[in-house]
This record gives C-alpha cells, sequence and structure tokens, in this order.
C-alpha cells in the first residue's frame, strides 16, 4: 500500500513520536510511506529519504509556507494527517481537495478539545481517529462521519542491561538512579527537585539543549544535555532505578483530554515510572506508580528504594500494555482501516 503522513517527523515532539512509531512498522512491513514534514524546530536524527519537509508549522511560529507539488506530484492511495492546526490551513485546503480526488483520507486527533477555527472544519475525512473513548465523546459532537478509536502505540518493548547501560553513561553500579528528562525542565523537573532532595539519589535529568538554562540543577542531580533518538533514551531508562515523569496538575484544562506520550514511549523499557496523578495518565491503572502531591512523591520514591513498593507487578503490566499496544499492532490496525476505506 502507499501511504502518505502529514506530521511531525524526527522531532521531540508526541505527535511526532506517533508517526515514526507506526510509519517506521509499515515501512518495515513493505509498505511505501511517503512523510510530508515541516520545519525541524527539535531534530533528534536524520531524516530517512521518504521524508520531504515542504511547509511550515506552529514550532517556527510562521505557518506561512508550504509548497503543494510534493502533495500533488506524488502518488498514494491514503492520506494520514496529524495536528492540522499546525500548518497553514488556508494554503493546503486547495492542496487537499486535490488529494481526496486521488487517496483517501485519515486525521489522527491529537487535540485536548476540538478546534475553535472554523476553516479546521472545511476538511473533508473518510475517518478519524480517536486515541480512546474521551476523545470520541468530544469528536461526536463536532464531527458527523466514521469515528474510529486507535489507541497511541506505546515504544517498543526492549529489555535492559543495566550493567552495560550504566558503565556507557559513566554511572558506579550501586547507586541509587533516578531519571527524568525532557525540553521544559521549568515545569517537569524544577517543581520536584526541593522533593528529591536529601534521598540520597542520583537524580540523572536529560535535558534539551534550548532549554539548559531555565534547569535549577543542584548538587545531587546529573545534567546531561542532548536531544536524543528513543533508542538513545531507552540507554538512561535501563540505567536508572525508576523513572519519574513529571506533570503539573493544573496542565490540563477543564474539559481538555490528553495523553502523556512520554509515558508511553517509557513504558517499553520495563523500568518503572512514577508519575503525577493527572488527566495525561487517566487511562493507565497498574502500569505506572502515581502520587497525589509532592509530598506523596517524596514518600513513594522512599517506599521504592525500601522495596516497599510492588515494583514487579507494575513492570509486569506495563509489559502487558506495551504488548497490547505494540507499534506493530498498531501499525497493522491502521492498515486494516485503511483497507476498509
Amino acid at each position: 500500500m502507499r501511504i502518505a503522513l502529514m506530521s511531525r517527523w524526527n522531532t521531540a515532539c508526541g505527535v511526532s513520536l506517533h508517526a515514526e512509531l507506526i510509519g517506521r512498522e509499515w515501512v518495515r512491513m513493505g509498505h511505501e510511506l511517503t512523510v510530508f514534514a515541516p520545519n525541524n524546530i527539535r531534530p533528534v536524527a536524520k531524516d530517512e529519504e521518504f521524508v520531504i519537509r515542504c511547509y511550515s508549522d506552529e514550532g517556527d511560529h510562521t505557518r506561512t509556507f508550504l509548497n503543494p507539488e510534493p502533495f500533488l506530484e506524488r502518488d498514494y492511495d491514503v492520506f494520514v494527517a496529524q495536528r492540522l492546526e499546525w500548518c497553514p490551513m488556508d494554503r493546503f485546503l486547495e492542496v487537499f481537495r486535490e488529494i481526496r480526488r486521488k487517496a483517501k483520507t485519515v486525521y489522527v486527533v491529537h487535540e485536548r478539545r476540538p478546534p475553535d477555527n472554523k476553516l479546521f472544519y472545511k476538511f473533508d475525512w473518510d475517518a478519524v481517529v480517536c486515541f480512546d473513548e474521551r476523545y470520541v465523546r468530544q469528536w461526536r459532537e463536532v464531527y458527523g462521519g466514521r469515528i474510529e478509536v486507535i489507541p497511541y502505540p506505546a515504544g517498543p518493548i526492549r529489555r535492559g542491561d543495566k550493567r552495560r547501560a550504566r558503565k556507557m553513561l559513566g554511572i558506579d553500579e550501586d547507586e541509587k538512579v533516578v531519571f527524568s528528562y525532557g525540553w521544559a525542565p521549568e515545569l517537569h523537573v524544577n517543581p520536584i527537585v526541593p522533593y528529591l532532595r536529601d534521598l540520597g539519589i542520583r537524580y540523572l535529568v536529560l535535558v534539551d539543549p534550548n532549554s539548559v538554562g531555565k534547569l535549577n540543577a543542584e548538587e545531587f542531580m546529573d545534567v546531561r544535555v542532548g536531544r536524543p533518538p528513543m533508542d538513545r533514551v531507552y540507554d538512561y531508562l535501563h540505567a536508572s532505578d525508576l523513572c519519574i515523569i513529571h506533570k503539573e496538575w493544573d496542565e490540563v484544562k477543564e474539559g481538555e483530554v490528553v495523553i502523556s506520550s512520554s509515558v508511553l514511549m517509557c513504558l517499553g523499557s520495563l523500568t518503572p515510572i512514577m508519575t503525577s496523578d493527572t488527566e495525561f495518565v487517566s487511562f493507565l491503572d497498574r502500569e505506572v506508580i502515581k502520587y497525589s502531591s509532592y509530598d506523596d512523591l517524596r514518600r513513594k520514591v522512599g517506599m521504592f528504594f525500601e522495596g516497599k513498593l510492588d515494583v514487579e507487578g507494575v513492570i509486569r503490566a506495563a509489559e502487558e500494555y506495551a504488548r497490547r499496544n505494540s507499534p506493530e499492532r498498531i501499525a497493522k490496525i491502521y492498515l486494516k482501516l485503511f483497507s476498509e476505506l
């Protein structure tokens, strides 16, 4: 099958990660993939030969550039798009009408809520994909066409060798290591630093080069600067005893629906994940360790290293979820939808 995908790609972003996890599976299965991608704002890897960068998006604060030729000249059977509002929608609408003449069209919903921009609803899709029923309830109010539920994929299951990973990163074997990463440390690292202090841990933090100045580093922290691809992030995870993925409780407004792509990617590493109990992980249960407050975080990190939590049960549940929602399985569900269309 010939598949076109309009999305961020090879960038530090949950939309890009989703595209890469399923897109590379389609390629591995022998399908012909073309990726129409915007200018890359936070590159994590070199583009493959099937990637064409032909428009600007919200990340470079322009949304004014769009080259229609690749969309019109390439042949494909199915056209899949993500985060349409990030592109110059007014310029893309005429292109989209031509795309509809030659391909079936699918939209993947990443939006926290249906957009207010009326131009968004001038695009007529053959199907809209939602990650779970929370999204479906929102989109049934604004979209009368076919809606399919296909979960966001988890990261691929890759068991790590802690000794090898620590040697690679220069970390002693007997240290208690807690890991966090991201490109917004002012939101996702700084608030929890005071509550991890004095726990006798090495707090390993991987931070984006453009954001390192926003990190409030302390002596017990081991700060690494970089924007690595997923394989490299897995090395950090495999070197760690525990991964903390923090979200502030007020990051989600009333009526919004969200998922944590970071949590889902990290599940596949089988390193235990501790995360704040927010809407970002409301669809998860035993797969992660949730904390309800900063004090609860401190208490549960202590319990983790004292052996007072069912860590093995968490890892088993995470593995079950990652297998059930593997990139290969999710990619196949999309292919089934494409064939039906």
